[in-house]
């Protein structure tokens, strides 16, 4: 059927909006993603089975019409003799012997160069910690669209991780791909799954007096992550000598920030009370673990559970206690563009370009005021 088509120009397949059969070769398709991603595909059957096979001659325009098409004629030519083109392709490609885990470590050693270090771990801990474990083993050729579409079902009931993976797995795939790894990107028509709902989560009152009595690491990072309005990885990787309690200032360096960019946090004085009254271990993280402190802090979600079940509270997080600062600054008169400078959240659109004040004052302003929303909260 597609061999009767009329072939199209290559300015009419330019302007396709949805995949279409391009003919100049039977089965020859230009497929269109969901994302807009636009891929040459050729369907072909072998002599004496009736099951429509196809395979994937790369992306458009980066293989453009006429190499699709000659493409397409070399394959279509193979068939007609009996020998499944997909498969010896894929032959060639697992020839190479490299596992999905030789693969995965080698994209997150790329990673590092240009992704920031809390990206590079998020990656790494999505794909070590589910891609691996059922298909470490295996050729990276061999890793099919089924394959990771029953891993992503595993995920249902974990709608954040499993959008989060299917990105991660996108990129290593196209990264593969780049490189000659494999034949067919098995993501390239699975579609995204729906975007998580954000979550609008902030404690009580009576929540936060319950969780201020509490002692210990995680209630004592519980207790920074209020005053600070700081996400739990930098909290986490706090040093000592990140912290100038002298100035009142916490300098955190690019590496311990999801922005993969230095931030300046001004300590209040109760932030500094509650530093001063906690520890030194010897090491050089503030909460460390470990002989003598010398790693950072790790274990916050049987943490927080601790926390729940001391507080007999349920539902929050850590990073929910981010969103219960900023509630708190602003419930003490601190404005949206002084709570942004705090979270180091950007500035929307082009003026964020061009602004470039630094809010040192009004940051401390915005920890005070959350410093004194929290003392009229446990004395009260």
């Amino acid at each position: 059927m597609t061999g009767r088509l009329r072939p199209m120009s290559a300015l009419a397949v330019s302007r396709l909006s949805a995949s279409a059969f391009v003919g100049g070769a039977p089965g020859l398709q230009l497929s269109i993603s969901p994302q807009g991603t636009r891929t040459w595909r050729l369907y072909y059957r072998l002599p004496g089975d009736s099951r429509r096979r196809a395979m994937s001659l790369g992306r458009f325009p980066a293989v453009s019409l006429s190499d699709a098409r000659q493409r397409a004629g070399q394959h279509l030519s193979a068939a007609s003799q009996g020998a499944d083109p997909k498969a010896a392709r894929n032959a060639e490609a697992a020839r190479t012997s490299l596992t999905l885990r030789e693969a995965v470590e080698a994209y997150l050693a790329a990673c590092t160069a240009e992704n920031a270090p809390r990206t590079v771990d998020a990656k790494a801990s999505a794909l070590r910690g589910n891609l691996l474990p059922a298909h470490g083993r295996r050729l990276v050729a061999q890793v099919s669209k089924g394959d990771i579409a029953r891993l992503l079902d595993t995920l249902a009931d974990r709608p954040a991780l499993r959008r989060n993976l299917h990105a991660y797995l996108r990129h290593f795939f196209s990264w593969c791909a780049e490189r000659d790894l494999v034949a067919d990107h098995p993501l390239l028509l699975l579609r995204a799954p729906r975007p998580v709902t954000a979550r609008e989560r902030v404690l009580s009152d009576d929540e936060i007096r319950a969780v201020w009595l509490l002692d210990g690491s995680m209630a004592t990072i519980a207790k920074m992550a209020l005053l600070t309005a700081q996400r739990k990885g930098s909290i986490e990787r706090m040093r000592w000598s990140d912290l100038d309690l002298g100035e009142a200032i916490w300098t955190i360096p690019a590496e311990n920030m999801k922005s993969g960019r230095g931030h300046s946090v001004p300590l209040s004085p109760l932030a500094l009370h509650v530093l001063d009254t906690w520890p030194r271990f010897g090491g050089p993280y503030v909460f460390g673990i470990g002989s003598r402190g010398t790693l950072p802090f790790n274990g916050a979600s049987n943490g927080i559970e601790s926390l729940r079940r001391a507080t007999g509270t349920a539902d929050w997080r850590l990073h929910d206690l981010r969103r219960t600062a900023v509630t708190l600054a602003q419930r003490g008169g601190s404005g949206i563009d002084e709570i942004r400078a705090l979270t180091q959240h950007k500035i929307p659109g082009i003026i964020g370009v061009y602004a470039r004040h630094t809010f040192d004052a009004e940051k401390r302003q915005v920890v005070t005021a959350i410093a004194a929303e929290l003392n009229a909260l446990v004395s009260s």
